[in-house]
């Protein structure tokens, strides 16, 4: 199958995942108001921040050395086995540093979660090595959809503990984890020479760890910001406009595992720069016609809640132009063996967030909209000043 038919059937296979999280944050927000659904969407962002962090970059670097010849199959799920039990305690302990007054099962449940997850996130990424894409896509996509069955069940039964939302996606990540499992002899997979080892392992994994760690970090630190100066409302209107601009993005995070494996064998330069330009040029378009919209629908059409929330969807979408820019020239860097590029960006992203929160800004939403717009524009100018020093090095070697 070529490229294009991959990437077309995997948009239609996880496309249905990433509806399911639209349609379960939106579904929370008209049923029961944005402050129930901003604790969802707080909850979803700790449970990613935390599998980020436990995760120690392994899903980007087995996925690089098994897919490369470097490293067994077998091994590389042992080292999954060992991460996940790892992760599990991450979880637990996190839950009695930052929960202690909730519910004695938190920290089982959130625990299980981390885990679940990491496991998940670690088995998908094999799954490109060994399996067809289809399969990559329907795993990556069942958690999501089994997300939007579990909300709608604790919509009509009226369970929103926060306690119902760790369990809810350690009960999806559970199951998807699962059948990600191999069921057959990963034999298959040939190591080329000698096997590497776990040096080399921790190097690839370390930048890939940092780079998703600060990057879940950021959002985290977010919407506990909104949250914190604004309050629970607030926090609401701000995660329906974070997931909103997700839309635009989630193609793009579709399509990064195939490009990755088909840029590790062919040179992705000019290929991840047109598309970037490309990118980053429709989604400010996008941004502009948004604010331009907001005069006659400021609410999103989700009612009084939510009002203003519009043009803050439209200062994140012109966030998400230079983060669409941004990810596809980093899965170029990482496919070439530079993925210290993309931790780099992260913590320029994590130092701009850093200095908005100590500036006196005037209260109000668009203010750190503007902040989180400006920090992604900052992490992709990083990623594209490496990007032309690595062009000008190859036209050199030409």
């Amino acid at each position: 199958m070529n490229l294009r038919r991959q990437l077309l059937l995997t948009f239609g296979l996880q496309g249905a995942g990433a509806v399911s999280v639209l349609l379960a944050t939106l579904w929370l927000g008209a049923s029961l108001g944005p402050e129930v659904q901003g604790i969802f969407s707080r909850t979803k962002s700790e449970i990613e921040f935390i599998a980020a962090v436990a995760m120690f970059g392994l899903p980007q670097a087995l996925f690089f050395h098994v897919q490369s010849g470097r490293l067994s199959a077998g091994s590389a799920l042992r080292w999954v086995r060992w991460n996940a039990v790892l992760a599990l305690l991450v979880g637990a302990l996190y839950a009695l540093v930052q929960h202690s007054q909730a519910e004695s099962l938190l920290p089982l449940v959130l625990g299980a979660a981390v885990g679940a997850s990491v496991a998940h996130g670690e088995l998908r990424a094999l799954l490109l090595v060994r399996e067809r894409t289809e399969w990559f896509s329907i795993l990556t996509a069942l958690p999501q959809i089994l997300v939007l069955a579990g909300v709608g069940c604790a919509i009509a039964w009226g369970v929103t503990a926060i306690t119902t939302w760790f369990a809810l996606f350690a009960f999806a990540y559970g199951v998807a984890a699962a059948l990600a499992w191999p069921r057959r002899s990963t034999a298959r997979v040939v190591v080329v020479g000698i096997e590497t080892g776990w040096r080399s392992l921790a190097d690839y994994g370390l930048a890939a760890w940092l780079a998703a760690s600060l990057s879940s970090a950021a959002s985290l630190a977010a919407l506990k910001w909104v949250e914190h100066a604004e309050g629970v409302t607030a926090l609401g209107q701000f995660t329906m406009a974070l997931t909103l601009t997700q839309v635009p993005l989630t193609p793009i995070n579709y399509a990064a595992p195939l490009l990755f494996r088909r840029w590790m064998e062919h040179s992705g330069a000019r290929a991840s720069q047109y598309w970037a330009g490309l990118l980053f040029g429709a989604l400010l378009g996008c941004s502009l016609l948004v604010w331009v919209l907001a005069l006659p629908w400021p609410d999103l059409g989700l009612g009084a809640a939510y009002m203003g929330a519009t043009r803050a969807l439209a200062l994140l979408l012109a966030g998400a132009a230079a983060e669409a820019a941004s990810r596809v020239l980093i899965v170029d860097a990482s496919a070439s063996g530079l993925p210290w590029i993309a931790a780099r960006a992260e913590v320029a992203r994590c130092c701009v967030l850093g200095i908005g929160w100590l500036l006196p800004l005037p209260h109000g939403l668009l203010p750190v909209c503007a902040i989180w717009a400006l920090a992604a524009a900052t992490a992709a100018l990083v990623v594209v000043w490496h990007a032309r020093l690595r062009s000008h090095a190859a036209g050199k070697v030409r």
